[in-house]
């Protein structure tokens, strides 16, 4: 081979080391991998440029399959919420048909049916949301738009089982102590409820759900204070909606199944109930107005008649609970706020009074009523003795025969008086009327016999409350009376239905927790249509 040639090779193998330097295009790599020293072929031009065209189309190619794995990324996100909303769905399905055969929930069913309503209302509702993401918007708006609809959701479940858990608690067989307990409840609450919206003449709404809590002493839910377990700001739409659900709750301790003379507890809280739903949902705002007036009118004292007002939610209740079951809610009270003397002089929260106030306006109530009160119901409390006398708390005690009659005087309805609630009971507290009888029953050799009446079973627990205050002593007495108690109060039903007269329109409801949820839940505006009222 010549110079020239040997020269020509060395330069075209110098080209073709640099074209597979890294960093140089492929087509020119090649394209200069096969060009010789000379002018390339036909057939070899035609290869270079078939393999360029194969690169071209696996880059096209390439594009393509990442925009489908795209679509199926987002299409997988959607399905994976789509199935959390028909899983949920099929667990409150699941939920409800369970409780047909379950004795203890039959008292309930108004109430459990228009939460089962209102769940499935809101489940659909998101899963309708959940269907309508459109894939194509990209990877990280169908993220973002599941992640709000999950939520939702989650809002959804947490709202149906703060019910559900409560609710569950009834599954047990009949003659377990839990189910018989609440069971027992539910008559005691009825007997007070329906009693207190007769006799004010107001429909009777479906009476409230009682369960067991850990708590010292009742609540009641909704509309008053915030539930315990739910966190200031971080559960506040959940809050808002357990209080918007017409499902109300009475939370009872624990000592009311293995005494369950503290089912007593009830009348207290059906009486808060009663204050929420009666008077066109205004008596608390007028029980506000009177005691403070009340209270003022003593020695024109405006400071010291304000006091009164953030109490009034705690004193209506008692004074409805006294007129009720009587001195047996007096002892409740006694028991729960039994203090050092320093600490009966002062208010223990910013919602209650002075204990020495709260059952001074407890005794003057019963006393406006003529309910005769046991000198022993909160007579034992250290301090009434010099309590007047004492400046800090004197002032208050002064008080209260004026606030005490303008608690008996509310009108919730026109014409009908708080204090019309005292008729049946200071009756059932003379000698030998329906107390003293209960008495005989609980405390008699042979089993005690149930009354189909609607104050048996209030008058029944208030009996075993004066029995253990009288003699709770004696030994054996707390093994004897509790089953009495537990077996007896189920079977004092009041004959008839159950169902509540004035009921709220379910969908009416679930339209209301949806308009929050989708407005308020996470500040992101409504996202399609979701019926009229979110779409006003």
């Amino acid at each position: 081979m010549t110079a020239d040639g040997n020269s020509a090779v060395a330069s075209g193998s110098l080209r073709a080391a640099r074209a597979v330097r890294p960093g140089r295009p492929v087509r020119a790599r090649l394209v200069r991998a096969a060009r010789p020293s000379t002018v390339p072929t036909k057939a070899q031009l035609g290869l270079g440029w078939t393999n360029l065209l194969e690169v071209r189309i696996c880059r096209v190619s390439a594009k393509l399959d990442y925009n489908a794995l795209v679509r199926v990324r987002s299409r997988l996100r959607v399905d994976e919420s789509r199935d959390e909303a028909v899983a949920l769905r099929k667990e409150v399905e699941a939920w409800r048909s369970g409780w047909g055969e379950v004795d203890a929930m039959g008292l309930h069913l108004t109430q459990l049916d228009q939460l089962y309503a209102v769940s499935l209302g809101l489940i659909d509702e998101i899963s309708r949301h959940i269907d309508a993401i459109n894939i194509a918007t990209g990877t990280g708006e169908v993220y973002e738009q599941c992640r709000s609809q999950d939520g939702r959701l989650l809002h959804a479940r947490r709202l149906w089982r703060w019910y559900a858990d409560k609710l569950d608690q009834r599954a047990g067989p009949p003659d377990d102590d839990v189910v018989q307990t609440l069971r027992a409840a539910d008559e005691v609450l009825w007997s007070c409820w329906k009693t207190a919206f007769t006799l004010l003449g107001e429909p009777v709404p479906p009476a409230p759900i009682p369960y067991l809590a850990p708590l010292y002493s009742a609540n009641a839910t909704p509309k008053t204070d915030p539930p315990p377990e739910l966190r200031p700001g971080v559960d506040d739409l959940l809050r808002k909606h357990v209080e918007q659900l017409p499902v109300a709750a009475v939370g009872l301790p624990p000592v009311c199944c293995r005494r369950p003379w503290w089912i007593i507890l009830t009348a207290h809280e059906a009486s808060h109930h009663v204050q929420f739903e009666a008077g066109q949902s205004r008596l608390e705002e007028l029980t506000q107005e009177r005691v403070v007036a009340a209270a003022d009118g003593v020695d024109d004292d405006v400071w010291l008649a304000e006091r009164w007002r953030p109490w009034c939610r705690e004193l209506f209740a008692d004074a409805c609970s006294v007129l009720l079951v009587g001195p047996a809610a007096i002892w409740a009270v006694s028991e729960l706020e039994m203090r050092p003397p320093a600490g009966l002089r002062k208010s223990p929260s910013g919602s209650y009074p002075p204990p020495l106030v709260r059952l001074a306006v407890l005794r003057a109530v019963a006393e406006r009523a003529e309910i005769a009160v046991d000198q022993s119901a909160g007579a034992a409390l250290p301090g009434w003795d010099v309590a007047e006398d004492d400046d800090r708390i004197g002032p208050l005690l002064a008080r209260v025969p004026a606030v005490a009659a303008a608690l008996t005087a509310l009108e919730p309805t026109p014409g009908r008086t708080l204090l019309s609630l005292a008729a049946a009971t200071s009756q059932a507290y003379c000698d030998g009327a329906n107390v003293a009888a209960w008495r005989a029953e609980l405390l008699g050799a042979d089993e005690p016999i149930a009354q189909q009446l609607l104050d048996a079973a209030r008058f029944c627990v208030a009996a075993g409350v004066g029995i253990w205050e009288q003699s709770g002593g004696q030994p054996g007495l707390a093994e004897r009376l509790a089953p009495r108690l537990r077996t007896l109060l189920p079977l004092c039903q009041d004959p008839g239905t159950r169902a509540g007269d004035a009921t709220h329109d379910a969908d009416d409801v679930t339209q209301q927790l949806l308009a929050d949820l989708y407005q308020k839940a996470d500040g992101l505006p409504v996202s399609g249509p979701v019926r009229e009222i979110l779409s006003e």
